[in-house]
C-alpha cells in the first residue's frame, strides 16, 4: 500500500460513510482523476456482551474524519523547474462535498499531507489480522479437565469440569480460596 499523499479531511460527526459516498460520487461526476482513494478507517475488535456471547464490533479509528489520497499536479515553469502542488480543482471538489467541514489543521481550506508513518500507523490499526480469537478445535470435554475461561464474568480464571449437561459445562472455580460452582457454554471456555 502506498502511504504517500494522504490527507485528513474533517467531516460532520457520524457522517463519515455518507461523506465518503458523496465524495466518490462527486469524483465520478466531475471526473476528478487526482482523487485516488477515500477511506473511513475502522478497526474490528471482539467484545463480550453481558450474556457471555462474543461479537465482532467495528469502531472508527478517526471519528469525524475521512482519509483522502490525492495525486499532486505537476507544474513546469519557464525555466524548466518542475514542482508539484495540490490540484485546485480537487481542493474545490473536496471542500464543496456535503458534510465536509474542511481539511484537518488550523487552516481548514489548506490541505496538509499526513506523514507516511502516521498513515501507516492508522492503517495498521485497521488491519484485523492481529485479532486473535480463541476457538475450540474439539468439543470433547471430560470431567476433571482444566479449562481457561475466556469470556463472561469469570474471564481469566481456570475452571475444573465437574459435569457436562448437553451444551452446558458445569465447573468449579477457585476464587479467594473457595471452590465456587459456575455454569459455562462451550464458547466461554477454551481447552488447550
Amino acid at each position: 500500500m502506498d502511504y504517500k499523499n494522504w490527507y485528513c479531511v474533517q467531516v460532520a460527526s457520524g457522517c463519515e460513510k455518507k461523506a465518503k459516498a458523496d465524495l466518490l460520487a462527486r469524483k465520478a461526476i466531475l471526473d476528478d482523476r487526482f482523487i485516488q482513494g477515500v477511506e473511513v478507517p475502522e478497526s474490528t475488535e471482539m467484545k463480550v456482551d453481558k450474556s457471555g456471547k462474543r461479537r465482532i464490533v467495528k469502531t472508527k479509528v478517526l471519528p469525524g474524519y475521512i482519509l483522502v489520497q490525492v495525486l499532486q499536479e505537476r507544474f513546469e515553469d519557464e525555466l524548466g523547474n518542475i514542482h508539484y502542488e495540490f490540484p485546485a480543482f480537487t481542493q474545490e471538489t473536496i471542500n464543496k462535498t456535503f458534510n465536509v467541514l474542511g481539511f484537518a489543521g488550523l487552516n481548514k481550506k489548506k490541505p496538509r499531507p499526513m506523514k507516511p508513518h502516521e498513515i501507516k500507523s492508522v492503517f495498521d490499526r485497521v488491519d484485523d489480522t492481529h485479532l486473535e480469537v480463541k476457538q475450540n478445535d474439539r468439543d470433547d470435554y471430560e470431567v476433571g479437565d482444566i479449562l481457561d475461561v475466556i469470556s463472561g464474568p469469570f474471564s481469566g480464571y481456570k475452571c475444573e469440569v465437574v459435569n457436562i449437561q448437553g451444551t452446558k459445562i458445569l465447573g468449579q472455580i477457585d476464587m479467594f480460596g473457595r471452590e465456587v460452582p459456575a455454569e459455562f457454554t462451550k464458547e466461554q471456555v477454551y481447552k488447550k
